[in-house]
């Protein structure tokens, strides 16, 4: 039976139910059997009559009233990476410890922030690219221009990637794939429960 998942808050990458159960409907995908959200916001499930019934689920982007949510030193942030060049990944902070940013705040990953041991081969290509979220702590409130993220611990990283429209699946730790051309790209992943 299938727990309830309507008005659940999520990120890119939360799991939402079983394929078997519930459809994606906008804002979700399918990878293996499972349906996961694409997007920031809250789940809603609807009963589709087709030839015959289902559900389907679809996030919705939350507008709210309440006080605006702000980044503070060891927030859990999910962010949308914007560009990367040899020293960082510029990204756009969209969530705050699992609530939805009213706007998207500046920050960056810079490369000594990517991993727990920093050595001259890390690089920022093979962690991130544009278009990937990535799930990230605060370190500090940085400048006035932008907040400073890391990556480095197991379950920060990744959580959503693709590649010429198609959501990637994780291999492991370095590394995620397309199911449909079956091509690697090297990524800092998110190791999540």
């Amino acid at each position: 039976r299938m727990e309830s998942v309507e008005d659940l808050v999520v990120v890119p990458g939360d799991r939402i139910g079983l394929s078997a159960d519930i459809q994606a409907g906008p804002g979700c995908y399918v990878s293996g059997a499972q349906v996961y959200a694409s997007s920031v916001g809250v789940v809603e499930v609807t009963e589709v009559q087709g030839n015959e019934k289902y559900k389907q689920a679809q996030v919705v982007r939350i507008q709210s009233r309440r006080a605006p949510v702000v980044p503070t030193t060891d927030s859990i942030v999910i962010a949308k990476v914007q560009s990367i060049n040899a020293r960082q990944a510029k990204v756009s902070i969209l969530s705050v410890n699992d609530s939805p940013c009213h706007e998207p705040f500046p920050a960056l990953i810079r490369v000594q922030d990517v991993r727990p041991v920093f050595t001259d081969s890390v690089q920022i290509i093979e962690s991130f690219r544009p278009g990937d979220f990535v799930r990230a702590a605060v370190i500090n409130l940085g400048d006035s221009r932008a907040y400073l993220l890391t990556t480095a611990r197991d379950d920060l990283g990744v959580v959503f990637a693709t590649r010429e429209g198609v959501t990637m699946g994780i291999v492991d730790a370095n590394t995620m794939q397309c199911p449909r051309t079956l091509a690697s790209e090297p990524r800092k992943v998110a190791l999540v429960a």
